[in-house]
């Protein structure tokens, strides 16, 4: 089985509920039964200055990640990822600090998005990631028009994920995210992509299946795919 590093703690939450849903794809996809059939893994949660909303201190962040990336190569591992979205903006910095390849979220859940038939999807998630061109490239690439939300429905989708990460059980702003989905939705989205980590810890989107896209249960599927190819 090969041994993949996961760079996380943006946020913590998000990591822990990334390897929690890793266990669970080696389960359903990989039948994982015993100890020693669950993948080999290495997870590095670093806890670098807040670049979700402001990229003010991008360049403190990327140095963090940067080390602990070449540590995660240092270990062992034969391919690294990364448990956000956001930070895939410095993926081209961070492939170049080491020798093992990297297995994009951004990529994995477009792939999802074509694999689904889906020509037009609504992307969620922070500031600094939605004034990125990450998924309107990928997407455009397979001909998948990408909607994103207003300004205030940003700041809705901000608080929400903030919440997340301070471990606040109640979220104020919960009914408003919820007409966030709504309304992408109302704009002809064939699914919604939950484009932070933190997004799919906060409702019980069941009801809705395939429509909304988690990038943290993507991802598991190919890391445990990666994991256990021959």
């Amino acid at each position: 089985m090969r041994k993949i590093g996961i760079l996380g703690g943006v946020g913590p939450q998000a990591t822990a509920f990334i390897y929690e849903k890793l266990i669970q794809s080696a389960q359903k996809n990989h039948n994982a039964q015993n100890n020693d059939e669950y993948p080999d893994v290495v997870i590095a949660s670093i806890p670098v200055p807040d670049f979700i909303s402001s990229k003010d201190r991008i360049k403190d962040a990327e140095g963090m990640l940067i080390q602990a990336a070449i540590g995660l190569e240092s270990a062992g591992c034969e391919a690294l990822c990364i448990a956000s979205n956001t930070v895939h903006i410095l993926l081209p910095q961070l492939k170049e600090s080491v020798n093992v390849p990297f297995i994009s979220m951004v990529d994995l859940v477009s792939d999802r998005c074509e694999l689904l038939g889906y020509k037009k999807v609504a992307l969620l998630g922070t500031p600094v990631l939605l004034e990125s061109d990450l998924y309107s490239k990928a997407l455009s690439s397979k001909k998948i028009e990408l909607i994103t939300p207003s300004e205030d429905q940003i700041e809705t989708c901000d608080s929400v994920i903030r919440g997340v990460i301070a471990g606040n059980k109640e979220i104020p702003v919960k009914d408003k995210y919820v007409e966030v989905l709504s309304a992408m939705f109302d704009k002809g989205a064939d699914g919604i992509i939950l484009g932070c980590t933190e997004l799919p810890l906060v409702l019980d989107y069941e009801v809705l299946g395939k429509r909304v896209l988690s990038s943290d249960e993507i991802l598991a599927d190919g890391l445990t795919d990666f994991c256990y190819a021959r």
